[in-house]
Parts: structure tokens; C-alpha cells; sequence
């Protein structure tokens, strides 16, 4: 049985971010399969996870001191200091030599790069694509999930003055960052072909994908629903914009409907705005899917984001009929087919609304987007397509 080193920049549970997500698939995806061990910072492991050997990364003032030196001497990004202050070469060390020797690593996020390179790769051998894997060093694998040099590009578009300039600043740091990092790997790995593009790196798009679980006939309780993590920049501007622009437009024609705004780390601005009729704030949330499942149609006016939308994957999944903005279906192109995209706030209410009356095109989209998102976006294939990038076997 092969053995495999996972490294993430954030303890994995819960996973309500994008790569808190990827590194739960990714173990999903080794077990059985492999003798795995995971490196990342300190946390406690749910009990029915995969079974891997856990080597948690001590938080270290000192390294997280080396880390801003080094940001300022190498021009790094700023967000790189996200992962710095941590032990990583202590915990690579004690994994190598209580679990390896290796024959695969896998790093989550580009970010995680520069703190883990010198110990991972201290024999200075470069990576070897395309070549006899015999003669070449344990395969190196880097999944950044989206390229952050896009998703700064979209935050810069999103802020004001002062902070736009921040970011436009970091968007550069960025792209010089991820062309370095996916030069030191064998196999990069996003969730779309827009980031692999953006990355200018030979991988592959492989989506996160949703569980597809059973479905059963029962009322729902909210007429509308948006949901996602809150205090991501993305997610906070879409609840807000939904409850500014849509809602008052959808509210006025239709007095009794329902909303449900749903997610972790919800704003003061969000739970400010939330506070009016008919709208039903849920911060955090136990379990997204059976959240979904009592939608009737997905809301999610998304201007601004990278990657795909995992949302989007829950709603077709949980049987919503779904009106969105085109940035919705980023990384998910095949399901916008099947829904309404709309962009102005008018447009969203009509199409919201129509659906909302009109049951059987309602139940039919629904149908047709949960028939979609089965056949592209199961989360048994993107387990099958990282195992096979693990193990070195046609993962087409």
C-alpha cells in the first residue's frame, strides 16, 4: 500500500471553507487506499473521519516572525502570512520519520508553499513531469483550488479606493507566487479550467463535486434561500446585495414569501440587514444539504468570486430551482443551462418570482438541474480522479 503525505494550510473541520473542504476530499479519496498522514495545524478529529495519522503543526510565534521578514525580503504575499506562523518543518520532520518514506505529497493551497518547500524538497531535485518515475523524487502534487491571483482581482474590483490599491498590489505578489510554486511540482490541480489557465500551469480541473444523497417528497419550509460562508468577501456582498436590491422587489409583489440567509460567520452588517420581513437569519449551520432541501428556489446573486460555486452544486443537488447571476455558475457552466441567469436586480425578482408561482417549471428545473449536476459534479468521481493523480494512474 502506497503512502501519502497531505498538508493543509488550515485544520480541516468543519469544512465550511473552500480548502478546509478540499483537504476532507482528499482524505476521503486516500482512504482504504492508502496509508495516509496529515499535516496541519492543531485541531480535533471528528470521530467518523477517514482513518490517516495526524502530525499537527505547533503554532510558533518565532515562525510566524521569520515569516514577515521573509515577506518583506522576498516581496512575498501578504496572504502568505496566513499559514506562517507554524511548525511545519518540525511536523514534516516527525511524519518522515514515523509514517514515510513517501511516495506521494499533496499541499493544499499555493500559500502553504514557501514554509513547506525546504523541508519537503531538501535533496534541490527539480520535479520531473513526464518522466520514468523511478529515477525521480516521491511525486510532488500541488492543489491550490483557484488561482488567489484571480480572486484578489475580483476582491480589488469589489472594495474601495484605499483597499483597492492593497489589493491590486497583492494580485501582482501573487501571480509571481503561484508561477513559482507550480514550477516545483509534478502535477498541478484546480477546481476549473479557468484557474488552470490563469495558473499558466499543465494540470488538472478536477470540481470538488457534492455528495449526491437521497432526496425525499416533503414540504419545504422557505419559499427562497441563500447560503455560504458570510464573512467571505464574495458571500457577504451577494446576502447583502439579495437583501438591498432583490428582496424589498420580490417582498412588495408577494407580501407572506419566505427567505432563509444561511451560514458560518455571519456579519453585524448581514445580521443588521437580515432583521426585516419575512427573513430568517441561520448562523452557523449544522448540515448545508438538509438546509437546501428545505429551499424551494436557490437565490444567489453572486457578482464577485473564484473557482466554482459550491453552492450552486448544493442547490441543484438538494432539488432547488435556481435563479442566478453569471458568476454563479463559475466552474459549473453545465448547470447554468438548466436555471435562470439574471443581472439586475429586476430581472432576478421577475424570474424568482415566476418560478415560485409557476410549480411544475419549477419542479422541472429542479429535476433537470439535479439530473446535471449528478452527471458532472459527483463527488464520487472527484474522489476517483484524485486518487487516480495520487497513485500516478490515468486520471482522465
Amino acid at each position: 500500500m502506497k503512502r501519502v503525505l497531505v498538508i493543509a494550510s488550515r485544520f480541516p473541520w468543519p469544512p465550511f471553507s473552500g480548502d478546509r473542504l478540499r483537504a476532507t476530499i482528499w482524505l476521503s479519496a486516500l482512504a482504504g487506499q492508502a496509508e495516509v498522514a496529515l499535516i496541519a495545524p492543531q485541531g480535533d478529529v471528528p470521530a467518523d473521519a477517514p482513518s490517516f495519522r495526524f502530525f499537527p503543526a505547533a503554532r510558533s510565534l518565532a515562525g510566524g516572525a521569520r515569516g514577515v521578514m521573509r515577506v518583506l525580503r522576498d516581496a512575498l504575499p501578504l496572504q502568505t502570512l496566513l499559514a506562517a506562523p507554524y511548525g511545519w518543518s518540525e511536523a514534516i520532520g516527525r511524519a518522515q520519520r514515523e509514517a514515510g518514506p513517501f511516495d506521494a505529497t499533496v499541499v493544499i493551497l499555493s500559500r502553504l508553499d514557501p514554509w513547506i518547500r525546504s523541508a519537503l524538497w531538501r535533496t534541490g531535485t527539480p520535479a520531473c513531469p513526464g518522466t520514468d518515475r523511478s529515477v525521480c523524487p516521491p511525486l510532488r502534487v500541488l492543489d491550490a483550488i483557484d488561482s488567489l491571483r484571480r480572486n484578489t482581482e475580483e476582491r480589488a474590483s469589489q472594495a474601495g479606493a484605499p483597499l483597492r490599491w492593497f489589493w491590486r498590489g497583492e494580485e501582482r505578489r501573487l501571480a509571481r507566487s503561484e508561477a513559482v510554486a507550480a514550477r516545483g511540482y509534478d502535477h498541478v490541480i484546480v477546481v476549473s479550467e479557468e484557474d488552470l489557465a490563469d495558473l499558466g500551469a499543465s494540470g488538472s480541473a478536477v470540481s470538488n463535486g457534492v455528495v449526491i444523497g437521497a432526496l425525499e417528497e416533503r414540504p419545504r419550509r422557505f419559499d427562497f434561500g441563500f447560503w455560504g460562508r458570510l464573512a467571505y468577501f464574495a458571500n457577504a456582498d451577494a446576502a447583502e446585495y439579495l437583501l438591498d436590491e432583490i428582496w424589498p422587489r420580490i417582498r412588495e409583489r408577494r407580501p407572506t414569501v419566505t427567505l432563509a440567509i444561511a451560514g458560518a460567520h455571519a456579519t453585524r452588517s448581514i445580521r443588521r440587514k437580515a432583521n426585516q420581513p419575512g427573513v430568517t437569519l441561520l448562523s452557523p449551520v449544522d448540515h448545508m444539504p438538509t438546509l437546501a432541501r428545505d429551499v424551494r428556489v436557490a437565490l444567489l446573486p453572486l457578482r464577485y468570486g473564484s473557482g466554482e460555486s459550491t453552492k450552486t452544486m448544493e442547490a441543484a443537488e438538494a432539488g432547488c430551482a435556481i435563479v442566478g447571476m453569471p458568476k454563479a455558475f463559475r466552474g459549473v457552466g453545465t448547470l447554468a443551462a438548466h436555471a435562470r441567469v439574471a443581472s439586475s436586480p429586476e430581472a432576478f425578482a421577475d424570474a424568482a418570482i415566476a418560478l415560485l408561482d409557476d410549480h411544475a417549471a419549477r419542479e422541472q428545473m429542479a429535476r433537470e438541474l439535479r439530473a446535471a449536476v449528478a452527471a458532472s459534479h459527483a463527488r464520487e468521481t472527484t474522489l476517483a480522479r484524485l486518487a487516480a493523480i495520487a497513485f500516478e494512474e490515468n486520471a482522465a
